[in-house]
């Protein structure tokens, strides 16, 4: 479902054309905001994005296209390296900041913001989640999600999170219409559609843990 699908969609729940004008950016804010509450497959880096450190520096901004969740990082040795989640991290092993290197050993990330330990002149490869790219033209189809799950989930994600502007709007649903309809559309219902999370998980295959792989 393209961006036009889904401002016609959203112009169907909403009984006032006054609002057309911030459909678009709602649509963007409840991609963004889905992919900030779930780690969308579609997002996650499987090519490394490039950041080149110095000798005289231990903090970086992160790619422009970072979202979230460094998950792998080598350096230019090839190297995987330690990844913290607080850039207390790199303090609390070189408080001064003044040790230095041939390469990276030991990273923290916290907001848009890279902290290396020790002070090298290196390229780091990193692996995170990107953010979704905005939808402008009309032709332009969400970005991570899914189409089974662009009407199930965004158009309802938007209606609960612009709740304050639609609530006098959208009066002609029952209460916590909206609420219901995004959570069957992440979960699943008792009709037995599947969720966007749970498609998620059965996309990732059967898992094994273990033990000898089975004779031919």
């Amino acid at each position: 479902m393209n961006l036009e699908r889904l401002q016609e969609e959203l112009a169907l729940m909403v009984r006032d054309s006054t609002h057309e004008d911030f459909y678009t950016d709602w649509i963007n804010d409840a991609v963004l905001e889905i992919a900030s509450d779930f780690e969308l497959p579609g997002l996650k880096l499987k090519e490394p994005a490039s950041l080149e450190t110095t000798e005289s520096d231990w903090l970086y901004d992160l790619p422009a296209t970072y979202h979230k969740k460094v998950f792998k990082c080598r350096n230019s040795n090839g190297d995987e390296i330690t990844v913290g989640r607080r850039i207390q991290t790199i303090e609390e092993i070189d408080y001064d900041h003044d040790e230095t290197d041939d390469y990276v050993t030991t990273i923290a990330v916290e907001a848009d913001q890279i902290a290396i330990f020790p002070m090298a002149e290196d390229t780091l490869s990193l692996w995170f989640y990107r953010l979704p790219v905005d939808m402008s033209e009309s032709t332009d189809e969400p970005d991570g999600i899914p189409a089974a799950y662009h009407e199930r989930v965004i158009i309802p994600k938007i209606i609960i999170k612009e709740s304050a502007v639609l609530q006098d709007l959208t009066i002609q649903f029952p209460p916590n219409y909206f609420q219901q309809m995004y959570s069957n559309g992440l979960y699943g219902s008792a009709a037995g559609d599947v969720g966007m999370i749970n498609y998620f998980a059965k996309s990732k295959g059967f898992k094994k843990h273990g033990g000898r792989d089975p004779l031919p």
